[in-house]
């Protein structure tokens, strides 16, 4: 994936633009200053699902189980008969 790089001066200047373009491309998009890195903006689906990530990393149940944690059916009882 190709990530966009903006300067900060054209990120206050073009904002509406930048936005368009996270909304169509889903981004990130890289800020810089001063040809330093300072902020990446994405879009509030990838955001949401860095988060997911996140606590995946948090929560044993999430990491033991991935996208199936999300489960209501999967909980201690389950674990625990599932031993047997």
């Amino acid at each position: 994936m190709i990530t966009k790089t903006v300067s900060a001066t054209e990120a206050k200047n073009r904002f509406g633009a930048v936005l368009r373009e996270i909304k169509r491309s889903g981004g990130p998009i890289v800020v810089q200053r001063d040809g330093e890195p300072v902020a990446i903006i994405l879009s509030v689906t990838e955001y949401q699902t860095l988060q997911k990530t996140a606590s995946v990393d948090e929560d044993p149940v999430l990491a033991a189980f991935g996208l199936w944690a999300d489960r209501e059916d999967i909980d201690e009882t389950w674990l625990e008969e599932g031993r047997k």
